[in-house]
């Protein structure tokens, strides 16, 4: 019990020190939001879709954790509606829905330019539980030297993968407070 008080007690400093290098104290980050626009790899005649949605990140301590949402929409992008669609752009063949995805209490690893968090994510389909949760989920926070912690993908493992491809979909960092 007492190494795992240590091994959490060496993340939080480690993450601190992270955060500590982003800036002043008053400027350490625990609330994140922003947005997602992304592809997903076409796989066969299905897709790319095309994904938006605002999305938030809480993080707590110790042992330091994070909690994230995101509402996203897809439907069948317009490669898709020119390559397997004849060029017809009906929006009702381009099968829109919404998904849900939560990440609870995952643990946060820092990385060499920001933080990653990972678990179990339970997935919503059109505010039913879909085919495809829970999921593996993988969120990386990462930024530059001009504007540290800006960036934020999503890694789906499998079923999740099914449906959102196993590449990072990219978003963007448009609060860290």
């Amino acid at each position: 019990m007492k190494s795992k008080a240590f091994g959490w007690t060496v993340c939080w400093l480690a993450f601190l020190l992270l955060a500590g290098s982003v800036g002043a104290p008053a400027q350490n980050p625990t609330q994140f939001s922003g947005v997602m626009d992304a592809y997903t790899p076409q796989t066969g005649s299905t897709g790319p879709y095309e994904i938006h949605g605002p999305w938030s990140l809480q993080l707590s301590a110790p042992p330091v954790t994070g909690s994230f949402t995101a509402a996203l929409d897809m439907e069948l992008s317009d490669g898709w509606v020119l390559t397997e669609n004849h060029g017809d752009f009906d929006p009702a063949a381009r099968g829109a829905h919404t998904h849900h995805v939560t990440l609870v209490g995952a643990y946060v690893t820092p990385t060499l330019n920001g933080f990653q968090i990972s678990g179990m994510a339970t997935i919503t389909i059109n505010g039913n539980p879909a085919p495809v949760s829970p999921s593996p989920l993988v969120i990386t926070v990462s930024g530059g030297s001009d504007v540290p912690l800006s960036n934020i993908t999503l890694t789906f493992g499998s079923p999740g993968s099914k449906h959102f491809g196993t590449e990072p979909l990219p978003g963007v960092v448009q609060i860290a407070k």
